[in-house]
């Protein structure tokens, strides 16, 4: 589990130790096309999820903006889930497999412990949740612009 866990970008500042502490609450899985990882208004999953390899497509049906699928892909070495694990919050969209697909699960509650338990790690991966997300923000605010001048809002 170290060996994939050193592959994902969440991970790559944690020391040897460290990653061994994190892989004690990590599941690794095998996911196939179509596979969900994530399902959207979940209320009860508030894990993290580490993509490995592969690619999956972010879907969203619950907009009344837009007609049908909301799809955005995302390739290899990225995380979802996060937002649900920082608010406990229902699950904001569904993360599909495109194609194979290797993921880790990182128990939520467990990391939470753990990170609390261990501030310096606990630092790093804020630090790294703290730029994706503000990564994420930002192309969502350039996609709401795009949007307004092309609809003349």
């Amino acid at each position: 589990m170290i060996e994939e866990l050193e592959k994902v970008s969440l991970c790559q500042n944690l020391s040897p130790d460290q990653l061994d502490s994190v892989s004690q609450f990590c599941t690794l899985l095998n996911l196939s096309d179509g596979d969900m990882l994530i399902r959207e208004s979940d209320q009860n999953d508030t894990d993290i999820y580490l993509l490995s390899t592969g690619s999956v497509e972010i879907v969203s049906n619950s907009s009344r903006i837009t007609s049908g699928e909301v799809v955005i892909s995302r390739e290899d070495k990225d995380v979802f889930g996060e937002m649900g694990w920082l608010t406990n919050a229902p699950r904001t969209a569904s993360v599909r497999c495109h194609g194979n697909v290797q993921a880790i699960r990182v128990d939520g509650q467990a990391f939470a412990d753990y990170l609390s338990s261990n501030p310096d790690v606990g630092y790093l991966v804020m630090q790294y949740v703290a730029v994706k997300l503000a990564c994420r923000l930002q192309g969502t605010d350039s996609l709401l612009k795009q949007i307004l001048w092309n609809t003349m809002l």
